[in-house]
């Protein structure tokens, strides 16, 4: 089966769309077992998220090199096996020590992925437009990265139900290790699917590990936006992490259930939530696409979605009302969802084809920055004093991250 058979933008968008939807799965189960199974306090949650992002920190660059100079697809693949077994691991045991290497083999897994999706997809993308006489433009990759992201919360509503019910009836470390192994097995769909027909290997180019690296530095330094971009990804990420980590700790809380059924009833009350965020997640992935069709441009639509994570944060923060609560968490969590394939989009528009995966990794590392410093910042926060004093803080970065974003808006 070649590319010529099956568009690589149908492969990218349903194929990585599906895998999306597993992800929503995954964390959702991740989060009632973290949470109410293992009764983790806030400084192990955020623990657990320093050891993923420092070993993507370490891993991001140098793995997008090694995309840009052998290949995106065999990368991707690799991406997703170790991150299925990764997923496999954090569910096998309870106990903590043994779940910080599957965050590691997860955080090293996710690098090999990070920017080679995006750059895969456009190049091939190109490559098809040229062979059937087209025209293909950054504008359609940002709606190709837009229309994967509403396939996988598509995907997410028929996979959070089926999750939740086995996470009642069965149990939640069950669901999660059923919904890693199809994580890992997508692995093997993507080796029979993808092609990789309109990349040229840095090696091929006889470019070496260092020119390569060395290329992806000198375009970022020298672009203005991608520069504003690092800006905006580290404050993002700071923010981020905390609410993925302590957002449902802070609801939960609040919230009240029953001992004997607490894994049930918290997998039910947390997936209401990721099921509406999924349908407001569609919403807001189609208001911004037309915002870009009428030409705003991709910094500028990603102002208003930062500005409205803001506001979402702060609502979660500022009570202890479990309706607002869920109600701001659903805002922070559908908008947030929208940024990240705009600021990929962001990232792809000044990264040329040649060092693409290795840019797109250097934004990546960034964030990694970003959610290790916000971890460490807010987990001692939590501990300090409480949960939302922490959560506000992180809607202060997303707030900040809004600031930053406008000194990229073409004027």
């Amino acid at each position: 089966m070649t590319s010529r058979r099956i568009s690589p933008a149908k492969v990218f968008v349903r194929g990585f769309g599906f895998s999306e939807g597993l992800e929503w799965g995954v964390w959702l189960a991740l989060t009632v077992f973290w949470i109410v199974e293992l009764d983790l306090s806030p400084a192990r949650l955020v623990f657990l998220a320093i050891a993923l992002e420092t070993t993507a920190l370490l891993s991001e660059t140098p793995t997008g090199v090694v995309a840009d100079l052998y290949s995106r697809r065999r990368s991707l693949i690799i991406a997703q096996l170790l991150m299925g077994l990764a997923l496999v691991w954090a569910f096998s045991s309870t106990n903590y020590w043994a779940l910080m290497p599957a965050q590691v083999l997860f955080g090293f897994g996710w690098t090999f992925r990070s920017g080679a999706d995006t750059a895969w997809v456009t190049d091939e993308m190109q490559g098809w437009a040229s062979a059937n006489d087209d025209n293909f433009s950054d504008g359609e990759v940002e709606s190709i990265l837009l229309q994967k992201h509403r396939v996988g919360m598509m995907f997410s509503l028929l996979i959070g139900p089926a999750t939740i019910a086995a996470g009642w009836f069965w149990s939640v470390r069950g669901a999660g290790i059923v919904l890693g192994l199809l994580y890992a097995a997508m692995a093997g769909w993507m080796a029979l699917v993808m092609t990789e027909e309109n990349f040229t290997p840095g090696r091929d180019r006889e470019a070496g590990f260092r020119q390569t690296l060395t290329e992806g530095f000198a375009v970022v330094r020298s672009r203005p936006r991608l520069r504003v971009l690092v800006v905006v990804a580290v404050l993002m990420a700071m923010g981020s992490v905390t609410f993925d980590r302590l957002g449902y700790v802070h609801f939960l809380d609040n919230l009240g259930v029953d001992e004997l059924q607490a894994s049930g009833q918290s997998m039910l009350a947390i997936g209401i939530i990721f099921f509406v965020a999924a349908l407001g997640g569609i919403a807001v992935s189609l208001i911004t696409q037309r915002q870009l069709d009428a030409g705003r441009g991709v910094v500028r639509v990603g102002v208003g979605l930062f500005l409205f994570a803001t506001i979402g944060g702060a609502v979660a923060a500022a009570t202890s009302a479990v309706v607002l609560i869920g109600l701001g968490m659903l805002l922070q969590d559908s908008v947030r969802e929208a940024t990240w394939p705009i600021m990929e989009a962001w990232a792809n528009r000044d990264a040329p084809s040649e060092v693409r995966a290795t840019v797109h990794s250097m934004i990546g590392q960034t964030s990694s920055i970003g959610e290790i410093g916000g971890g460490v910042l807010f987990g001692v926060i939590a501990e300090a004093t409480n949960v939302p004093v922490a959560l506000a803080g992180a809607a202060t970065f997303f707030a900040m991250a809004t600031a930053a974003a406008l000194q990229g808006v073409d004027k």
